[in-house]
């Protein structure tokens, strides 16, 4: 457990928040030499979800019940927790606003964890005074052309075609990958471009790579993520993309404080396959090394909603590679996963929608000597990877959680097993931009038919000014294997601060 805590709090919300301000001011717009972006987040939290080690109270993500130390209880406890992700962008008018210097940071804690010490997650006990700022972006941009960028440095890495840094929330979860098997950050260099006028766009593309962990600087025992994508339009609010992920990993298994791959003990946390390749419990486990592929389809019809009240995405993932197990035969990787969605606006107001979402991925059958699930990057690192257009709070990851980030299904491999699952919500805007209602709610089950659980959901939510916003959430989840069924209601404060 100790080894556990450790990384716990290294929690790192996946969703790049300057996404979340595009439609109001796009990155593009302001005149300033120096723009901000602050997106700030106060949340009061009940739930019957408890720690079950001091260590990691407060500050814990995967899986709940899992070896995180979670589990449900039948007392309920009380915490509020806050977050400032900082993003700054210095564009010099002295280069035409060719060049741009992109840095981020953060700060989160929950009220009264910590003061007077270092770390991060922890920071707002009596006196304070705590070292805790993480740094989360810090790179170059060069336009090369107009419409043709290259980004060096730490950026944020997603699993499609579009530039986090200028892109909308739904450009990034409705496309591609959706984010759920890369969305974090990462050092590297990526290019991004497009073709044709942005009101006559042809297509747009991505190619990049990756250090995703540097060991010793003279062997070759590094993971390295190379990433190609290109998407199409070839009709009016229609696109098409074709996109490849290869991952290098030469780490043994170690990299890490928690080690990684599918083998580690941070694979597992995560809700991931954690494959044992020991010949028995009290044994070493024997190095892993790994190369993976992931080649993707994916189209959609007007996935934002922005140019029409219907709108659908798909997505068709296959997953294939090689384990290479030290003193052992090679294990092959053979997965695949399938989503689809699909939305209708059906009136006033942007949060007058009903959505309905299904998932499925390949489980693995044991003792085939291959590995039949698929994998993400949350056996590489911390939240590496989010499935987040569910719309669930517990049954999938809550994506506005700041430190306690716990769900029941936090990966769509289901740990190996597969998933089979299914969301929905209806929302309606009482006042148009203003108030909101949502209903929601989800099921999941393994692909060998084994129960993961049902959750039902309810928002309330009102905007008190402009980028603010003041929730109400309630959510249950009922069939599980927890000791008490799972529920959770909290207030929140969400607060886009542009400048």
């Amino acid at each position: 457990m100790l080894l556990f805590s450790a990384f716990a709090f290294a929690d790192d919300a996946a969703l790049p928040a300057e996404a979340r301000a595009v439609d109001a001011v796009p990155a593009a717009a302001a005149p300033d030499e120096l723009r901000f972006l602050g997106a700030f987040t106060a949340r009061g939290v009940l739930t019957d979800v408890v720690t079950t080690n001091p260590l990691v109270n407060g500050q814990v993500v995967g899986e709940l019940g899992g070896t995180n130390s979670t589990t449900t209880d039948a007392v309920e406890g009380a915490f509020t927790e806050e977050r400032l992700a900082a993003f700054f962008t210095y564009t010099p008018a002295l280069l035409d606003g060719r060049v741009a210097l992109d840095a981020a940071f953060e700060i989160d804690f929950a009220w009264g964890d910590q003061s007077y010490a270092t770390g991060g997650n922890t920071g707002a006990a009596f006196g304070a005074d705590q070292v805790n700022l993480q740094t989360r972006r810090l790179d170059a941009r060069v336009q090369v052309v107009p419409g043709h960028t290259v980004v060096a440095g730490l950026q944020f890495v997603g699993d499609g075609v579009n530039d986090p840094a200028t892109s909308r929330l739904d450009d990034l979860t409705r496309s591609g990958g959706r984010l759920m098997f890369f969305g974090s950050e990462a050092a590297g260099v990526a290019a991004y471009g497009r073709f044709g006028a942005p009101s006559g766009e042809v297509a747009r593309y991505r190619a990049g790579v990756f250090t995703l962990y540097e060991q010793a600087f003279a062997e070759g025992d590094d993971v390295s993520l190379f990433v190609g994508d290109v998407q199409f339009a070839p009709a009016y609010a229609t696109r098409l993309g074709v996109h490849g992920w290869f991952l290098r990993d030469r780490a043994g298994g170690a990299a890490g404080i928690a080690g990684s791959g599918p083998s580690s003990a941070l694979s597992e946390l995560q809700g991931g396959p954690r494959l044992d390749f020991r010949d028995a419990d009290d044994t070493v486990a024997p190095e892993v090394d790994t190369d993976l592929f992931w080649g993707a389809l994916d189209g959609g019809y007007n996935p934002a909603l922005d140019l029409g009240p219907v709108g659908v995405h798909a997505v068709v993932v296959a997953n294939v590679g090689r384990i290479y197990v030290a003193g052992k035969p090679d294990i092959d990787v053979l997965g695949g996963l399938v989503d689809v969605e699909g939305r209708w606006r059906y009136a006033r107001g942007s949060g007058s929608v009903a959505r309905v979402e299904l998932l499925a991925s390949s489980g693995d059958t044991d003792g085939d000597g291959t590995y039949g699930g698929v994998l993400t990057a949350n056996a590489w690192g911390v939240v590496g990877a989010i499935y987040a257009t569910h719309g669930c709070f517990l049954l999938f990851p809550d994506t506005g959680a700041v430190n306690r980030a716990v769900s029941v299904v936090p990966d769509v491999s289901a740990g190996g097993a597969g998933l089979v699952a299914a969301t929905a919500s209806v929302g309606f805007d009482v006042v148009p931009e203003r108030a909101n209602v949502t209903v929601g709610g989800g099921y999941a089950r393994t692909t060998r038919g084994d129960p993961l659980g049902t959750e039902v959901n309810l928002k309330l939510s009102g905007r008190p000014f402009t980028l603010g916003t003041l929730s109400l959430i309630g959510a249950g989840v009922v069939g599980t294997d927890l000791p008490v069924a799972p529920w959770t209601v909290l207030v929140s404060f969400d607060w886009l601060v542009l400048g």
